[in-house]
């Protein structure tokens, strides 16, 4: 079992922000809500910020993370656990860190990036949350 906080950043337009997964990661190329591995002891939300910072030069605090959904997926060799946060205030630019790529897409678009088969089910509760 593999657990990863995943968030649904918002910005003022209603866009949702996805990352592109680099080369050298496994399902490269593939685009995802930002998030990362919940290290031992960490909480989802305290993951998230730390991965925030780490992978976008963004800082947030906990009040501003919201429980959104989850997902549930077994993949070939582990079962991946994701919560799903959604974010509307954070400080900073979200900038890439990491060789990954960006993008702000509005909620009927989000079925256009080939996205992980775990991400694919948020869709829907994201779009009818927004």
């Amino acid at each position: 079992m593999v657990l990863v906080a995943a968030v649904a950043l918002i910005d003022t337009d209603g866009r949702i922000l996805l990352a592109q997964r680099p080369e050298g990661k496994s399902m490269a190329g593939l685009w995802e809500f930002p998030g990362g591995k919940v290290e031992p002891g960490e909480s989802p939300e305290a993951a998230l910020i730390r991965e925030l910072a780490e992978e976008l030069a963004i800082d947030t605090e906990q009040s501003c993370l919201a429980p959104l959904s989850f997902a549930s997926h077994a993949y070939a060799d582990f079962h991946l656990l994701m919560p799903l946060f959604a974010c509307r205030r954070w400080h900073g630019i979200p900038r890439p860190q990491e060789g990954q790529r960006l993008a702000w897409v509005r909620a009927q678009d989000l079925r256009r990036y080939e996205m992980p088969p775990a991400d694919l089910p948020l869709i829907p509760m994201i779009q009818s949350w927004l």
